[in-house]
């Protein structure tokens, strides 16, 4: 399997899998959903796995975790 974030203004709103069948997963995502996707890997240890409210970084074409939220007191 192939994993595709969807991302709005390089945030990711959506992560999915798709089939190994597929050529083109991201065009894939994008006709059948709408908006921009690009892979992300889950067994690539020189990549960040995206997940909802990641930062995709283009230059790298890696995602950054975002920072945790403060503790409530």
């Amino acid at each position: 399997m192939a994993y595709y974030a969807q991302l709005v203004n390089d945030t990711v709103t959506e992560v999915i899998e798709v089939n190994d069948d597929i050529t083109n997963g991201a065009q894939f995502a994008h006709d059948l959903l709408g908006g921009e996707w690009v892979q992300t890997y889950m067994d690539n240890p020189n990549k960040t796995y995206a997940g909802i409210g990641y930062t995709y970084i283009p230059s790298t074409q890696d995602f950054i975790a975002p920072p945790p939220e403060p503790e409530q007191e």
